[in-house]
């Protein structure tokens, strides 16, 4: 019985030691881009260099792009035709930026652009 409460003594003061409990959540974040046309809030790119992004319309008959954007740099760096029937993904790996956005065109657009 001793040995056990001193394996449990010992591995919570190990991980109290090495800040495991205090350790927070890993820096993931997401914002939508919603209407008309939109354009969503700026997110940062992960610790992998690596950014996904979605789009859909909500309404028939409305077609158009989802185009992922290097908000440092104002550059394009990724769009796929969007249309009502499917909701399309893309994830872009190996970027330079810190912070990227969505637009979205065609009407009635939903997206989200997520890290």
């Amino acid at each position: 019985m001793k040995r056990k409460l001193a394996k449990v003594l010992t591995t919570a003061v190990a991980v109290g030691a090495f800040g495991l409990i205090t350790a927070g959540p890993a820096s993931a974040a997401s914002a939508v881009c919603e209407g008309y046309t939109c354009t969503s809030a700026s997110i940062p790119a992960n610790s992998s260099h690596q950014v996904c992004f979605s789009g859909t319309h909500t309404a028939l008959a409305y077609w158009g792009r989802a185009e992922l954007w290097d908000a440092d740099t104002g550059v394009m760096v990724a769009s796929f035709a969007s249309n009502p029937v499917e909701t399309k993904t893309r994830c872009v790996s190996g970027l330079y930026g810190q912070h990227y956005y969505e637009k979205g065109s065609g009407g009635f657009f939903y997206g989200r652009v997520w890290n």
